[in-house]
């Protein structure tokens, strides 16, 4: 299992931090995990979460109404709090 796979599900908002030790990250709503696939030729490039961005820290906030993919783990730049879970999902 990758590092940061288990942190959220479907449904779940998360937090992903771009350099660690600065507040420059992106939240958003999870719409996918799993292999994520090249977005013009449809390759498998790394396992991840898609998420829908809603926040955007970093210059102007331009990935808000993006999609963002998040890596289950880096392996040049990870840590523990580099994905967070930030509000889980309603479940009825």
């Amino acid at each position: 299992m990758f590092k940061h796979q288990a942190t959220a599900q479907v449904g779940d908002v998360i937090r992903s931090y771009d350099f660690r030790g600065q507040d420059y990250h992106i939240e958003g709503v999870v719409t996918a995990k799993g292999m994520i696939q090249h977005p013009t030729h449809g390759f498998d490039m790394y396992a991840g979460y898609t998420i829908e961005i809603t926040k955007d820290t970093l210059g102007s906030g331009s990935r808000v109404g993006d999609v963002g993919y998040v890596p289950f783990e880096v392996d040049f730049m990870e840590y523990d709090t580099r994905v967070e879970l930030v509000k889980e999902r309603l479940t009825a």
